[in-house]
């Protein structure tokens, strides 16, 4: 060989062993993060590499996961992890890396996970499992997905279902209790009905007796008795009476309660016609005026509305101002239903609100929800009779179709009230 060529060559090898040694110190800056960018020089062109800085915000974008993501070999050796994971299972990072991933599966998912992992070497699987960390269990979600051939390992994302799980809990906690109040409020009503029944007949019956015998008392034995017997006699006969009415009104309302719901389209005008003439006695009586402009036709149970209308209607003429003749007007107009009293959400957009008013003694607005409670009276049985009933009827009435009943009024200047019901298409 001429020395020149063995000159050549020596030249190339130094050269080669310098790029060696330079490329060597690249890839351990490399491993260390030291490097940010590289130059390459192909076909006298110059191409710049970059590693750090693509992978630094790939990694900083999986470290600040809401999830555990991880790396798995094909025997499910963690060989990454970011920091949700090992906070998640309560072990130090250094304690993580390098486990295999099966010790932190519960028992009871080892199978399920089993096949999940497999799926997802060969591909992809996702599934609800169980992990284990310190006699902890964790509900999580997983999702699997082969890496290969970039990478020969498997990803794996976790999602915890903790506070999901405590939500369905809840839930499921909320319906154990919802199925017991329906099964007490299902024996309420059995209990209701057999009420019902002992009202309808075993009360009655010896009120009935007391009422009978006292007044046949009273005519036979009239010459024969003191006028505190017979005073006493009378007293008898017309508590009993009012016993009577109390037992017709509690009648009245369970059956409100119980009633099945047949909605039939009715024309109030119609409706409100039959009541003025079942009180045309009491109207005359009290030389009452009532007076209403065009109602609508809504769908609703007939005989509870007329019930309705009689009820207030009663309750306006009862009470009135002493001496003089009730005022009362009837009227309706269409809202939307953002426009009720009570706010929410409603199963309608429409409503009818049908306004009753009269020129009676009204009341305090502060009493203008306890009117209508069960037996709740502003005023005494020596002033006005009555059993405190016959406003809650009206109120589970407007309940029973899904409607809203309110009242407004002051001492010595009337009562109005605003019956909302919806519009049914």
């Amino acid at each position: 060989m001429e020395p020149a060529s063995t000159q050549n060559l020596l030249s190339r090898i130094e050269e080669l062993e310098s790029r060696l040694e330079e490329s060597e110190q690249l890839i351990e800056a490399i491993k260390a993060g030291e490097v940010d960018a590289f130059a390459l020089r192909r076909n006298n062109k110059s191409e710049i590499y970059t590693l750090q800085t693509g992978d630094y915000a790939y990694r900083i974008l999986v470290e600040n996961f809401g999830e555990g993501a991880l790396n798995l070999t094909e025997d499910g050796l963690i060989v990454y992890t970011n920091t949700y994971f090992h906070e998640l299972v309560n072990l130090a990072y250094e304690k993580t890396i390098g486990s295999y991933v099966f010790q932190f599966i519960h028992p009871d998912s080892t199978e399920k996970f089993n096949m999940l992992f497999k799926q997802g070497l060969a591909g992809q699987s996702k599934g609800e499992i169980n992990l284990i960390a310190k006699d902890e269990v964790i509900p999580v979600y997983v999702s699997l997905t082969s890496l290969y051939p970039t990478l020969p390992t498997v990803g794996m994302i976790v999602t915890d279902f903790t506070e999901k799980k405590k939500r369905e809990e809840v839930i499921l906690q909320y319906q154990r209790e919802l199925e017991a109040k329906n099964l007490e409020l299902a024996q309420s009503n059995t209990e209701l009905e057999s009420f019902t029944y002992i009202a309808s007949h075993d009360l009655q019956e010896p009120l009935r007796k007391i009422q009978t015998f006292s007044k046949l008392i009273l005519e036979r034995e009239h010459d024969h008795l003191p006028d505190t017997a017979k005073e006493y006699f009378r007293r008898i006969t017309k508590a009993s009476e009012r016993m009577q009415k109390l037992i017709i009104a509690l009648l009245n309302y369970s059956r409100m309660s119980t009633a099945e719901r047949v909605f039939v389209p009715t024309d109030l005008n119609r409706t409100l016609n039959e009541v003025k003439n079942n009180l045309r006695e009491m109207v005359e009586e009290t030389h009452a005026t009532i007076e209403s402009s065009p109602l609508p036709t809504l769908s609703v149970v007939p005989l509870q509305i007329n019930q309705l209308f009689s009820n207030i209607l009663i309750n306006c003429i009862k009470y009135r101002k002493p001496g003089a003749a009730p005022m009362i007007s009837i009227s309706a107009n269409l809202i939307n239903a953002d426009e009720l009293p009570l706010k929410g959400s409603s199963l309608y957009e429409k409503f009818w609100r049908v306004i009753i008013s009269d020129s009676g003694i009204g009341f305090d607005q502060k009493y203008a929800e306890l009117i209508f409670e069960l037996f709740q009276r502003l005023h005494g049985n020596k002033e006005f009779e009555g059993t405190g009933i016959g406003l809650a009827i009206c109120k589970r009435i407007v309940q029973n179709h899904d409607g809203i009943i309110t009242a407004e009024g002051r001492p010595g200047d009337g009562a109005t009230f605003n019956i909302y019901l919806p519009e049914r298409k």
